[in-house]
């Protein structure tokens, strides 16, 4: 049996029992010794789960996929020969995260907005800040802050719902969505989070060039956390919401690295972080099918493929290799998962 109200005291200032415990012979034996004759229980085929419960789960298992997508257990699987021992420190740092009842209260938030996104968004801006900033040579409490303020980069936008996702803003509008760093910032603060990760989603939106908002700030004016995130929400921005390609997205901050972004910190994004998971089974644009067998040779999004079906989807005589890097014509269209 569980208890679906708390037990008290005679004179109510006293907590017995708390709602949800699961009740054994000895408890109950103690309140019949004590002449508590009456406690409101479950019925045994009724689920006893709070939504906290629910997206403590969900969180957990959207961080999992997210690291699995973008990482690999065996060196061979990624970039850098150093990308495992920093998925052990982010996996750390996402077990803290996932017992924050405030932070789990935001991602049930943003869950509940139509614009599910954002929660997407959310946790994958978050991975890639933790690997950027894994590589880069942060300790475990700069890594903890950078991965929470990519998570909460947007918190400020749950003040203007409306705006999520909306393409074509009125000027009026385009205002109001530019105050959402500031909201979040303000959201931080109140919720008692580090002033590091405050900083972090006031200056998410702020550009090296100075061309930013809501500060203008230029170059080192920014924090490294919030460049850091800068770079990842670009490009989770562009694959969630604008249905790019994953080498498309990273184009993008490569074409406007030292304008936009820090390109000290592209740099190393690009030669560190697959955006490509090794063995995924892959569309290419011809249509043929292979497995991506190697993400080191090529800089960048263009991993090499060994294809194994034509675009019919009959299988090869004899698979063929299909060097991305080389074939600039050619790219991935989708990960059959």
């Amino acid at each position: 049996m569980v208890l679906v109200e708390p037990v008290m005291t005679e004179d109510k200032q006293q907590y017995l029992l708390k709602a949800g415990q699961v009740l054994t012979r000895g408890m109950i034996k103690r309140m019949m010794d004590m002449n508590i004759l009456l406690i409101s229980v479950a019925d045994i085929y009724s689920l006893q789960i709070s939504p906290i419960d629910q997206i403590h789960s969900i969180l957990e298992k959207a961080y999992q996929t997210a690291i699995a997508k973008y990482s690999s257990p065996q060196q061979v699987g990624n970039k850098r020969d150093d990308i495992p021992r920093i998925v052990q420190k982010m996996n750390e740092i996402v077990a803290r995260i996932i017992q924050d009842e405030m932070i789990l209260n935001y991602c049930l938030q943003m869950r509940m907005v139509k614009e599910r996104n954002l929660f997407q968004k959310a946790v994958e801006t978050s991975v890639f800040s933790g690997l950027l900033a894994g590589v880069y040579g942060c300790n475990m409490e700069e890594l903890f802050d950078i991965m929470v303020g990519g998570l909460l980069h947007d918190a400020g936008c749950l003040e203007m719902t409306f705006l999520i996702g909306k393409a074509d803003k009125m000027p009026q509008e385009e205002l109001l969505w530019k105050e959402h760093p500031t909201y979040g910032y303000y959201f931080a603060i109140q919720n008692n989070l580090p002033r590091e990760v405050a900083e972090i989603i006031q200056a998410h939106e702020e550009r090296i060039d100075g061309s930013g908002y809501p500060k203008q700030l230029k170059g080192d004016e920014i924090p490294l956390g919030a460049r850091i995130v800068a770079i990842c929400a670009t490009i989770t921005e562009g694959i969630v919401y604008e249905g790019m390609k994953p080498y498309e997205a990273m184009e993008i901050i490569y074409a406007t690295s030292g304008v936009y972004f820090d390109s000290r910190l592209v740099k190393l994004f690009v030669g560190s972080v697959a955006l490509y998971p090794m063995g995924a089974l892959v569309r290419l644009s011809t249509g043929e099918i292979g497995v991506i067998i190697n993400i080191r040779k090529n800089f960048g999004a263009r991993p090499i493929v060994n294809v194994h079906y034509n675009s019919f989807y009959k299988p090869l005589s004899q698979p063929k290799v299909v060097d991305l890097g080389q074939q600039r014509t050619i790219f991935i269209e989708e990960i059959l998962e």
